[in-house]
C-alpha cells in the first residue's frame, strides 16, 4: 500500500516536471516568435520612415532599405541583402549570393521591374528544419511590393517636377515675349506716333496763324490742339505703362516714385515708400519684375483692399533683397487666397519663383495685408 502511494507520488511529481518544462519550452518559443515580429515591426516601421522623407531621392530610399532588412531576419549576424531595379543594384556590404536565400519580384504598373532578395552566408543554428521562416517570407513580399509603390511614386514625382520645369520655362518664355513686345509697342507709340502728332499739332499751329482771324476758325483750330495735346499725354501715359523709360534710364527707385505719385492722383491713396540706394539702383530682369509686382500689388490695393493707405519697403538683405509690402485695408482671407479674383498674386508668385525667390502673404481682417518677397541676387543684380 505504502509502496503503491509512493508510485503514484513519483508520477504525479514527474508529471508536474514534465508539465513545468513543456510551459517554458512554449513560453521560450512564443518569446522568440514574439522577438522576430518585433525585429519585423521595427523594419517595416523604418521603411516607412524613409519613405516619408521628402527629400531623399529614390536611390537613397532603396539603398536605406537593403540596409535595414538583414537586421529583421532570425540571424542578422549572417544575413545581407540585395535589392536589383532601373535605379541601380543596391546591396549590404557582405553581400554574396548563397544557396540560402529567399528572392521576391516587384512590380511598377503591372510589369516586373526588379527584385529583393536576403541570403545567409551561412546556414543557421535550426538543426533540420527550414532555413527561413514563413513570417520572413511575408515580410519579403511585403517589402517588395511596398518598394513597387515606392518606385511608382518617385517616378510620378519625378514627371510632375519635369512637367513643373517645362511649364515654368514656357511661362518665363511668355513673360519675355510680352515684355519685348511692351518694350517695342511703348518705343513706336512713344517715339513714332508721338512725333507723329507733334507735328500735326505744329501744322496746326502754323495754319492757325495764317488764316484769317475767323473766330470760328479759331476756335476749331483751338479745339482741335486740346484734342491733340490730351491725344499726346493719354499716348505717354499707355507708353509708360507698358515700359516704363525711367525704369531703363534711371533705375528702379526713379520709376517706383512716378509710380506712386501717379496712384496716389488716380485713386487718392497715401503711398509711402522706403527705397535702399543700393536696391534701388537694381537693373535688368530683376528690377523690371520688383516693378511689376508693385504695379499689380498697387491696383490689388485699389481695387480690392479698400484700403487708405499703402507703404513699401526695398532693401537690402544678404546676397538679395527684400521687398514688404503692406496697406491697412480690409486684409485677404485665407480663403481668398485662391479665388478667381488673386489671380494677380498668382502671377505674382510665379515671378518670384522664377526669380528663385520666395513669398509670403499675410493678411488680418480689417487691419491690411503684408506681402513679403525676398529675392537672390548676383552682384550686378541680375537674378541668378
Amino acid at each position: 500500500m505504502v509502496r503503491n502511494l509512493m508510485k503514484m507520488a513519483k508520477d504525479g511529481s514527474d508529471k508536474s516536471r514534465l508539465s513545468s518544462e513543456r510551459v517554458e519550452e512554449q513560453s521560450a518559443r512564443l518569446a522568440g516568435e514574439l522577438r522576430e515580429r518585433a525585429k519585423e515591426l521595427r523594419c517595416v516601421y523604418a521603411i516607412s520612415n524613409i519613405c516619408e522623407n521628402p527629400g531623399l531621392s529614390l536611390e537613397a530610399v532603396l539603398r536605406g532599405i537593403v540596409e535595414l532588412l538583414p537586421a529583421a531576419w532570425q540571424y542578422p549576424e549572417s544575413a545581407c541583402a540585395r535589392l536589383v531595379s532601373h535605379a541601380g543594384i543596391f546591396k549590404t556590404n557582405n553581400f554574396s549570393p548563397t544557396r540560402y536565400r529567399q528572392k521576391i519580384s516587384f512590380m511598377v504598373q503591372g510589369k516586373k521591374a526588379g527584385s529583393v532578395e536576403v541570403c545567409y552566408l551561412r546556414k543557421g543554428c535550426r538543426g533540420a528544419g527550414p532555413v527561413f521562416l514563413k513570417a520572413e517570407r511575408k515580410l519579403l513580399c511585403t517589402v517588395a511590393e511596398r518598394v513597387g509603390k515606392i518606385i511608382e511614386l518617385k517616378n510620378a514625382e519625378l514627371d510632375l517636377k519635369s512637367a513643373h520645369e517645362k511649364l515654368h520655362s514656357l511661362l518665363q518664355s511668355v513673360e519675355n515675349s510680352r515684355e519685348e513686345e511692351r518694350r517695342r509697342i511703348a518705343h513706336e507709340l512713344h517715339d513714332e506716333l508721338g512725333h507723329a502728332l507733334m507735328a500735326i499739332k505744329i501744322d496746326l499751329r502754323c495754319l492757325r496763324d495764317s488764316c484769317p482771324a475767323a473766330e470760328v476758325v479759331l476756335k476749331k483750330t483751338r479745339d482741335m490742339d486740346s484734342i491733340i495735346d490730351a491725344t499726346i499725354h493719354n499716348l505717354r501715359r499707355i507708353a509708360w505703362e507698358l515700359r516704363p523709360v525711367l525704369l531703363d534710364e534711371f533705375g528702379l527707385q526713379a520709376a517706383i516714385s512716378v509710380l506712386g505719385k501717379d496712384f496716389e492722383a488716380r485713386h487718392g491713396i497715401r503711398f509711402i515708400a522706403h527705397i535702399n540706394a543700393c536696391a534701388g539702383r537694381l537693373n535688368g530682369h530683376s528690377a523690371l519684375t520688383l516693378y511689376r509686382i508693385t504695379q499689380e500689388l498697387l491696383t490689388n490695393a485699389a481695387k480690392h483692399a479698400m484700403a487708405t493707405k499703402v507703404s513699401l519697403v526695398l532693401k537690402k538683405s544678404g546676397r538679395g533683397v527684400a521687398f514688404i509690402f503692406r496697406d491697412n485695408g480690409k486684409g485677404i482671407s485665407e480663403s481668398a487666397m485662391g479665388g478667381k479674383k488673386t489671380l494677380g498674386l498668382l502671377g505674382i508668385r510665379e515671378r518670384v519663383h522664377g526669380c528663385g525667390g520666395s513669398l509670403l502673404i499675410e493678411g488680418k481682417r480689417n487691419r491690411g495685408t503684408t506681402i513679403s518677397i525676398t529675392m537672390p541676387l548676383t552682384q550686378n543684380g541680375e537674378r541668378k
